[in-house]
């Protein structure tokens, strides 16, 4: 029963990490083509229909002032990490660039990015805080869901399907009985 327990935590831990990289890698998709801002905020939501979750008028606004505050910092950070991109693809186009500088130029818009996934993520969080705790249960369902569609997109004909429990814990047990020998 405790390693059931262990692989629940496990699997919880599991999904949450994997919602919370994927709401900041929805959040910040950032090779930024040459688009409308708006458009590109936009398609950094991630898709997550918020509505679906049956906000009360309170919590619908709240979300709404957490959205706001993410097109905010979006709009505030993609324009210097698309002028600093575009000064470093001149850099590296021109054979006597300096390499500190390109380095230095690289580490910047490094810096923004993780600036950016850090707001990001924190924007998603507090959404999250909004909600009740069956709310919750609902966007990691999403999420999952969105997860899965992610990978899918990124690796088509890839396994992508969780196995049940049951199966996994045969496999193991046969990994038990059959040790494999790494020499």
């Amino acid at each position: 029963m405790k390693s059931s327990s262990h692989g629940v935590k496990s699997a919880a831990n599991g999904l949450m990490s994997a919602a919370l990289s994927l709401a900041a890698g929805c959040a910040l998709e950032v090779s930024f083509p040459p688009e409308s801002m708006a458009q590109e905020a936009q398609s950094t939501s991630c898709n997550v229909d918020w509505t679906k979750l049956n906000l009360t008028p309170i919590q619908s606004s709240q979300i709404q002032n957490l959205e706001q505050q993410w097109y905010k910092d979006f709009n505030e950070l993609s324009p210097q990490i698309r002028d600093e991109q575009s000064k470093l693809q001149k850099l590296l186009s021109d054979h006597n660039a300096d390499p500190i500088q390109v380095m230095a130029l690289q580490q910047s818009i490094a810096r923004r990015r993780e600036q950016l996934s850090n707001a990001a993520m924190q924007n998603y969080l507090n959404k999250r805080k909004v909600l009740d705790e069956k709310q919750q249960k609902q966007l990691e369902e999403m999420m999952r869901v969105l997860i899965i569609s992610r990978k899918q997109q990124m690796n088509p004909g890839a396994q992508t399907e969780v196995m049940p429990d049951k199966i996994q814990n045969l496999m193991r047990r046969v990994r038990d009985i059959f040790p494999v020998d790494t020499k």
